[in-house]
């Protein structure tokens, strides 16, 4: 993990701040593959945490207990809110039992941070109120004062009037004055304190290379980091370089995620900058990420701050995903009046031939068919492109038929063999030839979007009745009848057109299996519809 961390700053250092777009670019791909795996970090988070319990589970010792229980803590605090309250609540029963001063405080400042996460301010300034610093170690003293500016900081950006945010302001600076003054130099509480002060002053580069210098000696943890360049981010935001602020909130969230924790911000703030630089797609994926792991952690106040910006975000990503939409719209359109107008040149061509213009009708009503097939089929873009990809393969091949029977005919008619041309025209092996290999394209487009229909219609059908195919069918009548039902296309009309049946033959197909049913025969054809969701889906 620390070689990906100086890697990626080698990198960073090696091309310069003139490269940031590039190099935010490929970061944001990172980010989107630790996304997709960050189940990997979550299943080892859970096992650090399973271990930690077993050890819990096992010890006598209450010194060993009490610090595992602290350790538990920690690992749930940015996790799962509810969790750690518990391990909070385990550590004040220790601390009571055993009459120890340090031990009762440790856990109450485990409480009032847990309360701090949820939004509980009052809850937690009655904690630190409580304590008397004086009477505190001098890690208990540095953990109390970094809570405090904590608190109050939460405070200051929740706090609806500004003479409250102005004195919850002066407690930060009260708090942080604290830290600078107790903790040593070179520490990473001190880096984080002496920030803040970098940052009022404007002096945003000192700042910059304050953090860089501590997570160089103290950014060992994944969490930790994260929180490093969440500063760093903010820093350049302040700065004004839109950029390198985006690059760091996309380090910032990396970490945050291979750390597995629920309660973060980069993510969500990252979200916010791409939607303005117009990445609605990516923003809308990682603030639905973000909506998602606040929930799951408990984190309240994030879920509130998150849920501000999401109406507006979802807006945009449905109006884009509308736009995408239309753009397809248009262009089956643009397919459907290309194909037409090969039709239209097939029939000035073929004018004069009777049996070119009965197969250019079956052309027609076979496009017809199939554009009305892909305009009804709305389960999903796979099933429109599946059949696009059909439609244009047999319009091909229908021409280039039709040419090379044209100039059969052609070759018949300069051989002056009259009879012979009558023949061909009154053949009719040509149309079952063509009619075959439609229903067989048919089938086998179908199929590949259904894969599991016969079985799953025949699950509907009573154990007596069900459709047993001849060797080497893959749909017989009855399948292709309730196929195209499947489709969306329930109008015995329609269906006797394209199966080329009377529909008197298309009703009795279907009374007949709908009397085969199952179940209820009036819910038959509304079952049949749902064959094969999950598949596309």
């Amino acid at each position: 993990m620390k070689n990906l961390f100086l890697l990626l700053v080698g990198w960073f250092l090696f091309w310069g701040v003139g490269r940031a777009s590039t190099a935010a670019d490929s970061l944001l791909k990172e980010l989107d593959q630790t996304l997709e795996e960050r189940w990997r970090y979550e299943n080892q988070k859970d096992e650090e945490i399973e271990a930690l319990m077993v050890l819990a589970d096992k010890t006598g010792d209450p010194e060993a207990l009490f610090s595992l229980y602290g350790r538990l803590f920690d690992a749930y605090l940015p996790f799962d809110t509810d969790s750690a309250y518990r391990y909070a609540q385990l550590r004040w029963g220790m601390a009571q039992a055993a009459e120890k001063s340090d031990w009762r405080v440790a856990a109450e400042l485990n409480r009032a941070s847990v309360f701090n996460a949820t939004g509980l301010y009052k809850e937690a300034v009655d904690i630190l109120d409580r304590v008397d610093v004086n009477e505190l170690s001098r890690g208990l003293k540095l953990s109390y004062f970094h809570l405090g500016r904590t608190v109050y900081g939460a405070m200051a950006d929740f706090a609806p009037y500004e003479e409250v945010r102005q004195a919850s302001l002066k407690m930060v600076d009260s708090y942080r004055d604290s830290v600078l003054l107790h903790a040593e130099p070179g520490t990473s509480g001190y880096a984080l304190a002496k920030y803040d002060v970098l940052m009022e002053q404007e002096e945003f580069q000192a700042a910059i290379d304050l953090l860089w210098s501590d997570v160089e000696v103290n950014g060992e943890s994944d969490h930790y980091r994260a929180i490093v360049f969440h500063l760093v981010a903010n820093a350049w935001l302040a700065a004004g370089d839109q950029e390198q602020t985006i690059y760091y909130l996309t380090l910032s969230s990396i970490y945050d995620l291979k750390a597995a924790v629920k309660e973060y911000i980069s993510l969500w703030q990252l979200a916010e900058l791409l939607y303005e630089s117009g990445d609605v797609e990516r923003a809308y994926r990682y603030l639905q990420t973000s909506l998602d792991d606040a929930t799951s952690g408990k984190a309240r106040l994030r879920t509130i701050r998150i849920s501000e910006i999401y109406p507006i975000i979802e807006a945009a990503y449905r109006a884009k995903i509308e736009a995408q939409q239309q753009q397809l719209r248009r262009f089956l359109l643009a397919i459907t009046l290309l194909a037409v107008i090969l039709v239209v040149a097939v029939v000035l061509v073929m004018l004069q031939m009777k049996k070119l213009r009965t197969a250019r009708a079956h052309l027609t009503r076979s496009n017809s068919d199939l554009k009305e097939l892909n305009q009804v089929i709305t389960d999903s873009s796979l099933i429109k492109e599946e059949y696009i990809g059909r439609y244009m393969e047999q319009c091909s091949l229908y021409l280039t038929k039709m040419e090379d029977y044209r100039r059969s005919l052609k070759k018949i008619v300069a051989a002056g063999q009259t009879r012979n041309l009558e023949e061909v025209l009154k053949s009719s092996a040509l149309m079952d030839q063509e009619l075959k290999e439609f229903y067989e394209g048919f089938d086998e487009t179908f199929l590949r979007l259904f894969p599991t229909f016969v079985r799953e219609f025949n699950d509907l059908l009573m154990d007596s009745e069900r459709v047993v195919l001849k060797p080497g069918e893959r749909l017989n009548t009855e399948l292709r009848i309730y196929a195209l039902i499947r489709l969306g296309i329930t109008d015995s009309d329609k269906i006797a057109h394209f199966l080329r049946y009377s529909i008197s033959t298309i009703y009795n197909y279907r009374t007949k299996l709908r009397n085969k049913a199952a179940g209820d025969r009036q819910e038959f054809e509304d079952l049949v519809m749902k064959i094969g969701l999950r598949p596309i889906y």
